[in-house]
């Protein structure tokens, strides 16, 4: 307990700055929400690196008529994400965060259609935590305390997606959740360190060339 912290005297900029693009694209939504779907959702119907930038900027767009989408988002990511960022450090935070938002958007195409917010790479942190905790006391500390809150608010968010016409992003939840939970086992299993390398880095490509055809039939 007392290495983390002294660990989190530092200042977490990553995880400061990817709330602040969300903000401010919250901000732009308001003011404009045809130019932010153009710039940040519209490239996905061309395809290409458009397409793969795209998913990543999935992630900043919240929905503008319901504040408490992006409220919740930033508040969990702003927890999590400077956990992760102050014990790991923020170069291995900003390649976590890529790659779970690449991940959890591609994931969602995929199998569910276009989603947007920053629910899935929160879900992707969480996973992270889950599968580095056994190497870290701290960590498997915090995942006990904070299971049955956020994996209960997954399961409630299916529950309200099927008896509901709300669109809930459930795929991003829990395909960022069990890629987070492989990138974390890296570290929480070292044993086994290349192993679950393979998987993290396989698991972007098998999604990225089925990328095409999952826009496609979205569009």
């Amino acid at each position: 307990m007392s290495s983390e912290s002294a660990v989190a005297k530092k200042t977490p900029y990553v995880t400061y700055a990817v709330i602040g693009l969300c903000v401010v694209v919250y901000l732009w939504e308001l003011m404009n929400l045809r130019g932010v779907e153009a710039t940040l959702l519209a490239p996905l119907d061309n395809g290409g690196i458009g397409a793969v930038w795209a998913l990543l900027t999935t992630t900043l767009v919240h929905s503008p008529s319901n504040p408490l989408h992006i409220v919740f988002n930033v508040m969990a990511f702003s927890v999590l994400g400077r956990l992760i960022e102050t014990i790991y450090g923020p170069f291995r935070l900003g390649l976590l965060l890529i790659a779970l938002a690449f991940v959890a958007s591609a994931a969602q195409l995929e199998f569910d259609g276009l989603g947007i917010g920053l629910s899935g790479v929160v879900y992707g942190i969480f996973g992270f935590m889950i599968g580095a905790s056994p190497s870290n006391p701290f960590l498997w500390w915090f995942v006990k305390k904070n299971a049955v809150s956020l994996l209960g608010w997954a399961v409630i968010a299916v529950v309200i997606s099927q008896t509901s016409s709300l669109k809930i992003g459930n795929v991003a939840h829990f395909s960022g959740l069990f890629y987070g939970a492989i990138c974390g086992l890296i570290y929480g299993l070292p044993r086994y360190r290349y192993l679950f390398i393979g998987l993290a880095v396989l698991i972007p490509i098998i999604l990225g060339i089925r990328l095409p055809g999952a826009v496609t039939a979205e569009g």
